[in-house]
């Protein structure tokens, strides 16, 4: 090969490379999303920050999402699917199934989870929330902490009650212990009423609490009763109950308070470490997150329809109030 060979077969060489590093960086990113409802309320926030870090659905972004519509028993197929589409990255959005269907899959890819419902290092999804190791990492919203505090929050409010009502579900059993051992340090008798299959009969469970002698409702954190949130603020009023819920979806429904993470923030945070993972970063040494801010509010309108007055020490903590 002569000099003037040489050179325009190294020039086609490395027109060949250029071509393959456009045609790379032109690749979209595929993330899957496992849920365990059709509207989640997590990703909306989680795509709005991904926007904003560059990475736009449409357009160098491709979702492929999966929801158990609240049936437990379907994610470890939906996992499956996720992981045979080829994704970048798979998010686990909520509950504890969605993170370990992906983990007995053996996904493979890096799993950024947002944990609403449960402890993800008691459960065993990550080592640590410091040191998460392995291919997961994302956020938590310390939920069965943050389920406790909710029933110290509805005994300030209702300090003479001695029998309390909790909503549980197959979604929020972590929660429910924490709220147990709260119960116990309290004093107070709570009456669990867990659904087991859907559709969940919330007329009969309300009447069979009032029947026991309950004073007050404790609603835990679940898909499915943030889907029904309505229902159950509409059967609150009705039976006249003090109640709290686990966000503020719970309280602009008509529940009387409601306590947990700022979700906007918390889920932003989500799209961070997301982004940070598809440019190179390793999950496991990104800490899992734990939420700075919580949002405390308090629905007057539904405090007028009880007849019930608020402590002065519960309207001061609150961040918003609904009049």
């Amino acid at each position: 090969m002569n000099r003037r060979d040489t050179v325009l077969a190294l020039l086609a060489l490395g027109t060949t490379t250029a071509q393959r590093i456009v045609w790379a960086q032109a690749r979209p990113v595929r993330i899957g999303v496992l849920g365990p409802r059709q509207r989640p309320i997590i990703l909306p926030p989680v795509l709005r920050r991904l926007g904003e870090l560059g990475y736009v659905e449409g357009k160098n972004l491709i979702v492929e999402f999966r929801s158990a519509d609240g049936v437990v028993e379907r994610f470890p197929s939906l996992a499956r699917e996720l992981i045979q589409a080829k994704c970048d990255l798979i998010f686990a959005l909520g509950t504890e199934d969605s993170a370990r269907a992906l983990l007995e899959a053996k996904a493979g890819v890096p799993v950024v989870i947002v944990a609403i419902t449960y402890d993800p290092v008691e459960t065993g999804i990550v080592s640590s929330l410091r040191r998460p190791g392995g291919t997961v990492t994302g956020v938590t919203l310390s939920g069965p902490a943050a389920a406790a505090k909710r029933l110290e929050i509805l005994r300030e409010i209702v300090p003479k009650a001695k029998r309390l009502f909790v909503l549980d579900d197959p979604y929020s059993k972590a929660q429910l212990e924490a709220v147990r051992e709260a119960a116990k340090i309290l004093r107070v008798e709570i009456v669990v009423e867990t659904f087991a299959a859907l559709p969940y009969d919330f007329e009969s469970a309300f009447a069979k609490g009032r029947a026991a002698g309950v004073e007050a409702v404790s609603v835990l954190d679940s898909p499915v009763f943030l889907d029904q949130r309505e229902k159950i603020a509409e059967l609150v009023i009705k039976h006249r109950l003090v109640s709290v819920g686990a966000h503020v979806f719970f309280a602009e429904a008509g529940l009387l308070i409601s306590y947990s993470a700022d979700l906007a923030k918390i889920f932003a945070r989500a799209g961070d470490i997301a982004a940070s993972i598809l440019k190179g970063a390793k999950p496991g040494d990104i800490p899992v997150e734990q939420p700075r801010e919580f949002e405390f509010v308090v629905n007057l309108k539904t405090a007028k329809a009880l007849g019930i007055s608020i402590p002065l020490s519960i309207m001061l903590s609150a961040n918003r109030v609904i009049e």
